[in-house]
């Protein structure tokens, strides 16, 4: 189970990404001459590593406990694969779609939950983080699933996409990083106990993610610093549809839970699952399927920078409003 704080790395974590972004660009204007090509390689092993991270920290195991409260996680899917897309596609029709890169990158954002750390965030509100455990791994997986037909009902309307360049960009970045992690969950399986593992992931794994995004987002400012500064104005705009889709989804989420009358840790649950996006998996793509289309890849990063304070707010409001009005405290209850 998820500690119920934040891991140092983790607490500083937008600092972090920005100082990535402001780095990056410094880099490009002031040393654009020593900017190499082999960048670009390491973006791309990079990227294939923080896919490997959020997959083997996954718990595939706990797949089925999923059908012992199909009533939730049923509402789960339909909240995070139906409604947010659709919420979002709106969005971007609404305030971006005279800057079709930036429509594409709000997207590929949006259109896929977190697998990782919004367990952390459904630990500090008090929420049920075995049935966390459990919507995890189906997260994931349906997101695999769902991802190319977003991609070409929603983006593709935007920009042109290569069916054959969609299902290269899924064999290096999503089919590679899945067989990687399933071999090194083997190994460490015949190697030592359960409880070594999972102690061994969850220290390490986190750490891992957070300084691979950073170096990631440095390279990708230094090298595309000239396209970037010429369209701050218009990247600008990605912080309007964002904090909508935030507040909306919160407030959408309250009504359900409230019309499904789901206990205390069930409600907080399902808000952090529909708040917190998946933008590593959304950024291993946008490089794969758009590498040259650096508007894209920062239009799913800088949504990323407010993402924990949104969360952080969330946790606070979600503990206010414990025992009263919709959610009702577990032992509370009548069953």
């Amino acid at each position: 189970m998820p500690d119920a704080s934040l891991g140092t790395l983790d607490r500083i974590r937008p600092l972090l990404l920005i100082g990535a972004i402001f780095a990056g660009l410094a880099y490009g204007v002031i040393l654009s001459e020593y900017v190499y090509a082999w960048f670009e390689t390491i973006v791309y092993f990079s990227l294939i590593i923080l896919v490997f991270s959020l997959v083997l920290g996954a718990q595939f195991g706990d797949v089925l406990r999923s059908f012992r409260n199909i009533r939730f996680f049923t509402t789960a899917w339909f909240m995070n694969f139906v409604v947010v897309p659709l919420l979002a596609f709106a969005l971007a029709l609404a305030f971006l779609g005279p800057y079709p890169a930036i429509f594409v990158g709000f997207i590929l954002y949006s259109i896929a939950p977190c697998t990782d750390w919004f367990l952390i965030f459904t630990s500090m509100a008090k929420g049920d983080v075995p049935l966390g455990l459990a919507l995890l791994p189906t997260n994931l997986i349906l997101q695999v699933i769902l991802i190319p037909v977003y991609l070409l009902l929603f983006a593709g309307l935007i920009v042109p996409i290569q069916l054959s360049a969609l299902v290269e960009t899924f064999a290096v970045f999503i089919i590679l990083p899945f067989a990687l992690a399933g071999i090194v969950r083997w190994g460490m399986k015949k190697a030592r106990s359960e409880e070594w593992r999972n102690d061994v992931l969850g220290r390490s794994l986190p750490n891992l993610q957070v300084l691979t995004m950073v170096v990631i987002i440095f390279l990708m400012f230094a090298a595309q610093t000239d396209i970037i500064l010429e369209n701050i104005g218009p990247l600008s705009i990605i912080f309007i549809p964002t904090a909508i889709l935030f507040f909306v989804t919160f407030t959408l989420v309250q009504m359900v839970s409230r019309g499904m009358r789901f206990k205390y840790g069930e409600c907080a649950l399902l808000s952090c699952t529909t708040i917190a996006r998946n933008s590593p998996i959304g950024l291993a793509i946008a490089v794969g399927l758009f590498p040259d289309q650096p508007l894209i890849q920062a239009a799913i990063i800088i949504p990323e920078v407010i993402e924990l304070p949104v969360l952080l707010l969330v946790v606070r409001i979600l503990l206010g409003i414990k025992g009263h009005h919709y959610c009702t405290a577990p032992e509370a209850r009548a069953e």
